[in-house]
């Protein structure tokens, strides 16, 4: 097979990769969980909590095998998914994941409140262009909330997996090498009926058993277009954030070139330290409102002091 070289060719391979899951599986959807008013579900005080669930996803796909999951992420409160199928078969998924992951928590002795854990409507994602800001947005979910984390470090979801030949390589053994007790224990259930073939890693089935990488990286024209996607292209999330509900989060970094480019465009100049006290109280409302940026974070940035912004804005005190 001849190696594409043309922007354009690279191009009309990922429309054919997007026109396929369409026709396939019947649409891909944006299916997440509010993070505002559930209390945490995963802790790094429990680290198992998140191994489970992350093997759980697996089981979930394996018996679900009307959905395809193109990639996700569990975050301490919420999760997120970009996932194929019709809109009845991934309801279906994330019920028996939410049910499952109840048991769990209920044999655990972890009291944990699932009430606000759901789902509500799924999100159709319609255009290539789309799925490929929400793909992006998934993976650098927890990216933006850690600062000792980039979106290939986390390890709670398919993020890392993302044209990384390295990281897919990753084999701690397989699920057929355990003897049917362990498989049990594995599983948190006595139907171990999983696949021998199913790779283990870090104490829970890789990502790679059940995630569709071909497809999510397809509608990428290579590495590079997803990279720049995945740290460029932050307006796109804050649309995707509105659309969904969420509570979208920018790094300083991203924050610091949304500044720039604010302030070349509305004050024709390229940095906010040459603003006047009337022009910085703008940019504050603005990162405020639009970026969801807190208080400490603009003050930070603007040179502005926290308990004028504290004041102002009381809700965002951090």
């Amino acid at each position: 097979m001849a190696k594409e070289h043309s922007y354009y060719e690279k191009e009309d391979r990922c429309r054919r990769v997007f026109e396929f899951i369409l026709r396939k599986y019947g649409g891909v959807w944006h299916l997440c969980t509010p993070g505002e008013g559930q209390s945490v579900i995963f802790s790094d005080e429990h680290k198992e909590d998140y191994a489970f669930a992350m093997t759980l996803v697996a089981m979930c796909a394996y018996d679900c095998q009307n959905v395809q999951i193109i990639t996700f992420e569990l975050m301490s409160n919420h999760v997120h998914f970009i996932i194929c199928g019709r809109e009845e078969d991934v309801l279906a998924f994330f019920a028996l994941f939410k049910k499952r992951l109840h048991r769990y928590l209920a044999i655990s002795k972890r009291l944990v409140n699932l009430d606000n854990f759901d789902c509500r409507k799924p999100i159709p994602i319609g255009s290539l262009e789309s799925l490929r800001n929400q793909i992006c947005y998934t993976n650098r979910n927890n990216f933006v909330i850690d600062p000792d984390q980039t979106p290939f470090t986390y390890p709670f979801g398919a993020n890392s997996y993302y044209f990384q030949p390295i990281v897919k390589e990753r084999k701690q053994g397989c699920f057929g090498d355990l003897n049917i007790l362990k498989k049990q224990k594995f599983v948190h259930s006595k139907a171990a009926d999983y696949p021998a073939a199913f790779t283990i890693v870090d104490g829970y089935f890789s990502p790679m058993n059940y995630c569709r990488l071909d497809i999510g990286e397809g509608v990428f024209r290579d590495a590079r277009h997803y990279y720049y996607k995945l740290s460029k292209e932050v307006e796109s999330y804050r649309e995707i954030a509105a659309m969904i509900g969420d509570s979208l989060f920018y790094t300083d970094d991203e924050l610091i070139d949304v500044i720039r480019r604010i302030c070349r465009e509305k004050y024709d100049n390229q940095r906010a330290i040459l603003l006047g006290q009337k022009q910085k109280m703008e940019l504050a409302r603005t990162l405020h409102f639009d970026y969801n940026a807190d208080n400490a974070k603009i003050a930070r940035l603007l040179k502005l002091p926290v308990q004028t912004l504290d004041i102002l804005y009381p809700m965002r005190k951090k």
